[in-house]
């Protein structure tokens, strides 16, 4: 028993600091991981709440092109502000260029507010310029529950 009372004196004699440290190198690394981890998903250059859908199906891989329609009208392809016009010579060039054209598609996020009317003529650009596979981003919606 005098043994035990001898470590737990020089043990206090030394501060116990010696159990801080690792605990300082997890919360190091905690730290670090997520900061990457969290940094996964990149935003949209335009805040946007896409239309709902039951539909809980996603896409295999990512979009080679994505195009944005904000509230306002205002549209962006792959993070870069184009006006309608500027969208099918883009997206030709886009896919002219494209690795892989077989896999080559399209996504637009619009906001759930627009009509059908205001997405009409950028569906007629994507379909002039000779693309065929388009996806539409949505959001998991309940539907209305009533």
């Amino acid at each position: 028993m005098n043994i035990d009372q001898k470590f737990i004196a020089q043990r206090n004699r030394q501060g116990g600091d010696d159990g801080v440290i690792p605990l300082i190198n997890v919360v190091f690394l905690m730290l670090i991981f997520f900061m990457v981890a969290g940094q996964i998903q990149k935003s949209d250059p335009i805040k946007i709440i896409p239309p709902d859908s039951i539909n809980e199906q996603r896409a295999e891989s990512e979009p080679n092109v994505l195009l944005v329609v904000g509230q306002e009208g205002d549209i962006y392809l792959n993070d870069e502000s184009v006006l309608l016009d500027q969208i099918e010579p883009r997206l030709t060039d886009l896919f002219d260029r494209a690795p892989a054209p077989d896999s080559f598609w399209v996504q637009i996020k619009a906001d759930g507010d627009l009509s059908i009317e205001t997405l009409r003529p950028i569906f007629s650009k994507i379909r002039a310029s000779g693309l065929t596979k388009v996806s539409v981003a949505t959001q998991l919606g309940h539907g209305d529950e009533e």
